[in-house]
């Protein structure tokens, strides 16, 4: 049997090894688990080639391979007529170990965002400070490589890192619960997972909703919409927990039907909008959970022929500097990005140099800016559309 062919193998219970990844590499990597994590410790005898093989369902070339290079980077002990055992955790490499420098690693979705930059930035400053080197990953991941590149962040001689998390999947979600009963130090940014005992460094997201819709109740408007990419973070759910508090703390009701999801799998921006403006009661106002959301909603208001501040204003978290780009005047809130990078940091550096610190789960003020038209001329277009709508 070919080693390409073996990539597709299963083992059993644990479903298809990812076809991407060769069966050596694999059955290296779930070794590396089960030893950095403590099911496997120093002295434990490793599974045979021929046990390896019998329990992956392949030849024994990759096994013998996945334990070569375990063995080459000190992570067993190979005795001839003996077998394999787990070395002393001294002997095993440090792979991003740069001269004295120690090692953390953060990782974000994309490096176009001026927010991520600045969470890059005041982590890459505070370790620095502290004699720690960063290595700096931008990935939009999959659910499987999620987790692929977690276990190897945490096989790789990095001693910590902070990530924003992409997909909450039950296998990474207990790969991460392994992280935290053996002391691997993590941190989350941007977003936190409901139920996980991690540390997290995010934005007081239900705060920054709240006080931006209740920008919005005291300028006179009634009728609120709500846009948001897809629901699938705590951000964007606790930006939409905020909104409606707001909206039933000034008794103006919580309605759905005023709500639009871009989830690319519903219906489209353009419909979502066009179905909330045509209501008898429309909004006169919108809050969107980021700028890029606002992006889609001022383009589709456009197209319908909804002037932008006169008709509908708009109040969203800008962390792109959408509302200077736009040209459009708007009630928004910044994230605190190099505060958060600088926090998560400490955290990491903390964990790492053994500091008895309790359960970090910290939210930062995002600053409110309004820059609404003040003028008497948008007042009473305003005016005249709220009247309009009652």
């Amino acid at each position: 049997m070919s080693d390409e062919a073996e990539t597709t193998r299963q083992k059993p219970g644990e479903g298809s090894v990812p076809p991407e990844v060769p069966v050596y590499a694999f059955i290296k990597r779930e070794l590396k688990n089960q030893i950095e994590n403590g099911e496997l410790t120093e002295g434990d005898r490793i599974p045979s080639e021929a046990e390896l093989a019998r329990q992956y369902g392949v030849s024994r070339n990759p096994t013998r391979q996945a334990l070569r290079d375990l063995e080459f980077e000190g992570y067993i002990v190979r005795t001839p007529g003996r077998g394999s055992f787990v070395a002393p955790m001294a002997e095993r490499q440090r792979l991003f170990r740069v001269g004295e420098w120690r090692t953390l690693a953060i990782a974000c979705p994309e490096m176009e965002c001026r927010y991520s930059r600045a969470v890059i930035s005041g982590f890459i400053r505070s370790a620095a400070e502290k004699g720690f080197h960063t290595m700096v990953y931008f990935a939009r991941l999959s659910n499987d490589a999620e987790f692929e590149f977690l276990a190897d962040m945490r096989n790789s001689g990095i001693e910590g890192v902070a990530f924003w998390l992409q997909h909450a999947s039950q296998r990474t979600l207990d790969l991460l619960n392994k992280f935290h009963r053996v002391g691997f130090p993590f941190v989350l940014i941007d977003r936190y997972v409901r139920g996980l005992d991690a540390d997290f460094v995010v934005t007081d997201n239900v705060d920054a909703a709240y006080q931006l819709t209740n920008r919005l109740i005291a300028r006179g408007h009634r009728e609120i919409g709500f846009v948001t990419g897809e629901m699938d973070n705590t951000s964007n759910a606790d930006r939409l927990k905020g909104y409606r508090r707001a909206i039933e703390e000034a008794g103006l009701g919580f309605h759905e039907r005023s709500l639009g999801i871009f989830d690319g799998e519903g219906e489209s921006t353009h419909a979502a909008v066009a179905r909330i403006m045509a209501q008898r009661r429309r909004p006169t106002a919108f809050f969107s959970v980021n700028d890029g959301a606002a992006a889609k909603l001022v383009d589709s208001l456009g197209a319908l022929g909804y002037a932008i501040p006169g008709e509908v204003e708009l109040a969203l978290i800008d962390d792109n500097a959408f509302a200077e780009a736009a040209g459009i005047p708007m009630i928004k809130a910044s994230q605190a990005g190099y505060e958060m990078g600088r926090e998560s940091a400490e955290i990491l550096m903390a964990r790492a140099t053994g500091q008895a610190i309790p359960l970090q789960q910290r939210f930062l003020k995002a600053k409110i800016e309004d820059e609404c038209l003040e003028s008497a001329s948008a007042q009473d277009r305003m005016d005249d559309v709220r009247v309009g709508n009652s």
